[in-house]
């Protein structure tokens, strides 16, 4: 989770439930497409096909919408090439022609297309959980546990002595036991009046007596709520307590290993040793050497409080895992994915940004009818839209396109799994795309 990213804990969750079927192909709505007249191109049943795609069976689709389809068969559409076809899947044209048998690149509309799929990754995946109450907590982790292996509790928020603040996660760690995940208790540096708090880190970290009963205090969460481990999530750590980071997992890590505990950590994203500056705080090498994984948030180059722009351009990522995988063993490393929309304000006296889950973003270009534009240099979906008050707005956010390729960097990576923020805030696409590219530990 982000300090950007925070807003959304106060969204309302959207209760999907995966599908048990086997979807890998993308298609890209074209005008005069409707959920019906697709569902009847490829032979599936409407209602299965929108049950998938997180809409009604009369919703209205929009120009540049990405729908996900059950097998492996796709129908070529007017103004195709085997190159859009590739990118969409997040494949090479040759595989492609191979797959197909093709001698060439020429393909005609109504064609039907093999849609390859490389083989499946073992991943080990966690995301971030707000407790609710045992019922929900029942409801959520149940009809999600498929697709997890750990969940990130949130949050245990210290005080300036280094106590911790009660959670009431009602059995929240009982039911993901219970239900075959391993739960583990998210530590932040969150602060009622300023939000990620820099100095509250530092005063914990830095102090050798402090940081001495903080990390005791930890230990007794965890033992007594029987969680496997932590999660750290310490944001905006100064540069300057860089060792003193370092320090703090090292003496956790050989706290907490002594009694079988595990100790994760979450990272803002970075390029180089100090690149950007202000991330320098983050030693990934040191870190990589104490805890068991590392959770890279690879996401929010745009955020609310900026300019709009894609929340997680693949260029960017790509560029953050080129480093860590240069300094940090893989099988340590967890990317981050978004799974959320940010929606700015283009227009008006006041310019700013706000987010919601992806589903909210569907329902909006749905109704308003704003066509959905896929940036490829990107792999990011966007679109705009006027509020009732004539306001122009930008929204960037995931759909099935730009999972593909994320999810795909997992595998070229070889890094050990992902994980997101946080439980609730995704679509079915997401769930069945990752079944279909993953064995989940």
């Amino acid at each position: 989770m982000t300090r950007r990213a925070f807003a959304a804990a106060f969204l309302i969750l959207i209760f999907l439930i995966p599908l048990p079927v086997q979807a890998q192909v993308i298609h890209e709505v074209k005008s005069g497409d409707t959920l019906t007249k697709i569902s009847k191109q490829y032979g599936f049943d409407v209602k299965a096909v929108a049950r998938l795609n997180g809409l009604k069976t009369n919703a209205r689709l929009v120009v540049g919408q990405a729908i996900l389809l059950q097998g492996s068969t796709y129908v070529v559409q007017p103004g195709d090439s085997i190159w859009e076809i590739a990118k969409r899947h997040s494949l090479t044209e040759n595989q492609i022609k191979k797959a197909n048998h093709l001698k060439n690149l020429v393909i005609k509309p109504g064609q039907r297309l093999t849609i390859p799929r490389p083989p499946k990754l073992d991943v080990w995946t966690g995301t971030y959980y707000l407790p609710k109450d045992k019922q929900g907590n029942e409801w959520m982790i149940g009809n999600y546990q498929k697709t997890l292996s750990g969940l990130f509790v949130f949050e245990y928020r210290p005080q300036f002595d280094g106590t911790l603040m009660e959670l009431s996660e009602n059995e929240t760690h009982k039911i993901a036991w219970r239900k075959g995940l391993t739960p583990y208790a998210t530590i932040t540096n969150l602060d009622e009046k300023v939000g990620f708090n820099p100095e509250l880190a530092h005063r914990l970290i830095s102090k050798k007596q402090l940081r001495k009963q903080f990390i005791n205090n930890i230990y007794q969460v965890l033992h007594t709520h029987d969680y496997k481990g932590v999660v750290i999530d310490f944001e905006q750590v100064r540069p300057g307590d860089r060792d003193h980071l370092n320090r703090f997992l090292k003496e956790l890590s050989q706290k907490l290993h002594k009694a079988n505990m595990e100790v994760m950590i979450a990272v803002p994203p970075k390029e180089g040793n100090n690149i950007p500056s202000y991330s320098a705080g983050y030693d990934y090498k040191a870190i990589g050497k104490y805890v068991d994984r590392i959770f890279i948030m690879t996401y929010d180059w745009h955020w609310p409080g900026g300019p709009s722009g894609p929340i997680a351009p693949i260029d960017r990522v790509k560029a953050t895992l080129d480093y860590a995988v240069s300094v940090t063993p893989r099988s340590k490393l967890m990317m981050g994915i978004p799974q959320y929309a940010y929606d700015w304000t283009l227009s008006g006296e006041k310019r700013q940004g706000k987010a919601y889950s992806t589903q909210k973003a569907i329902d909006i270009y749905i109704e308003h009818e704003s066509a959905v534009q896929y940036h490829e240099d990107f792999a990011a979906p966007t679109f705009r839209y006027v509020d009732k008050e004539g306001l122009l707005h930008e929204v960037w956010f995931e759909d099935a396109r730009s999972l593909l390729a994320k999810f795909r960097l997992v595998k070229t990576y070889g890094l050990a799994g992902m994980g997101c923020w946080h439980l609730g805030l995704t679509t079915p696409q997401t769930e069945e795309i990752l079944l279909e590219e993953f064995r989940i530990h």
